[in-house]
């Protein structure tokens, strides 16, 4: 009898002393997993049917067109992920490539990772990455333009809109609350060889100058209520196989940007300029102005317009486009678009109203009209 009590003392005991140990482990803290890392695949496809007129197509010849392509914004695909070291840092990585729906084939000079291709340091001292990155022209334009890297908008005025990165480029960014701070340097800003802008031929690395290189840096605060920003870049040109029209080190295409947005109600209002000096053109001098809005309509629908100007200095070339566009939500992730765009050159300037590739432009001095329905999808 004595030896049966004395074992359901020691259970009872071994019971409380077991649930008290579990209390104590489920009020502390978990401990924080060094190590821990994550990888996610995201992406964006875009696809609409495009309606173009006064596409030049011989001496005093015009025709009206019908295509498919991507238009509010460039198609994608990435891989992103981060591995927490500890003390508030990780290492971080993106690779992102550019594609085209309509026919599966690669973009950005056919690079598999075109759009983004780095790794990197990220933490309360700032972010640092290595690779195929945006430039921080890339960061004092984006805010203030809703019509990104579409086929309609800024990227029709300025090539470089939707351009705006560098091969084997270190950049570095810093963020205090609504402000940011960066500087981007690029040892060779293209390493593709090609005759467009986004494959320039312009290696550099190993060149004794300041053969293809780039560097850029970026001021900005984004607010609630208003925000601005300004960025300098500078490219280099490269050899006289170099794409574009700097054959050498001592050739430069430079852009200083500023601009601004304000809230009025849940309207986003924005203004923005890019004063450029590309030397590898006859008219090196450029100024681009433009205003823009955003307008929520419902919950589910909403307006983006623009209206910009393109001239050069000293000589008549001048392009003013319009450009409207209406997206509606069918979900977080899915949305309907009409957008359209009517571009008027003078001069001997003859810009598209698109940048679908193969580029359909109008007559020198001509204007044109483009509208594409879509569709896009984000992952």
């Amino acid at each position: 009898m004595k030896y049966r009590t004395a074992i359901c003392v020691c259970a009872a005991l071994l019971s409380a002393s077991s649930a008290w140990a579990q209390d104590e482990e489920e009020d502390a803290p978990p401990p924080k997993p060094v190590g821990a890392s994550s990888v996610t695949m995201y992406g964006l496809i875009d696809q609409g049917v495009e309606f173009v007129n006064n596409v030049a197509t011989g001496k005093s010849e015009t025709a009206n067109g019908w295509r498919t392509g991507d238009g509010t914004a460039t198609s994608y695909f990435g891989i992103r992920g981060s591995e927490d070291l500890g003390g508030g840092v990780k290492a971080i990585f993106d690779l992102q490539g550019g594609f085209s729906p309509t026919t599966g084939a690669s973009r950005q000079g056919g690079r598999i990772f075109g759009r983004q291709s780095y790794v990197g340091i990220d933490g309360k001292y700032g972010r640092l990455t290595f690779g195929r990155q945006y430039t921080m022209r890339f960061f004092g334009i984006s805010f203030i333009n809703p019509f990104g890297t579409g086929a309609q908008g800024l990227t029709t005025l300025d090539n470089g809109i939707a351009n705006a990165r560098a091969d084997n480029a270190v950049s570095y960014r810093y963020f205090l609350g609504d402000f940011e701070g960066g500087v981007n340097y690029s040892f060779g800003r293209d390493a593709v060889n090609g005759n467009s802008n986004v494959a320039t031929n312009c290696p550099g690395q190993t060149s004794p100058s300041n053969q293809c290189r780039e560097y850029s840096a970026l001021l900005k605060y984004e607010g609630h209520i208003w925000g601005l920003a300004t960025s300098y870049e500078r490219n280099y040109g490269g050899t006289s196989a170099t794409w574009g029209g700097l054959t050498s080190p001592d050739l430069t295409d430079s852009r200083f940007t500023l601009g601004g947005y304000f809230m009025i109600a849940n309207a986003k209002l924005g203004v923005g300029w890019i004063r450029r000096v590309n030397e590898g053109i006859a008219t090196p001098r450029s100024n681009l102005l433009w205003v823009t809005g955003t307008v929520p309509v419902t919950p589910f629908f909403h307006i983006d317009g623009m209206l910009a100007q393109l001239k050069y200095e000293h000589s008549p070339n001048k392009a003013v486009i319009e450009v409207l566009r209406g997206e509606y939500l069918l979900s977080k992730r899915t949305l309907l678009y009409v957008t359209g765009e009517h571009i008027n050159n003078s001069g001997t300037l003859a810009l598209a109203a698109t940048t679908l590739s193969p580029v359909p432009t109008p007559p020198a001095g001509g204007s044109q009209i483009s509208v594409i329905a879509g569709i896009r999808h984000t992952f």
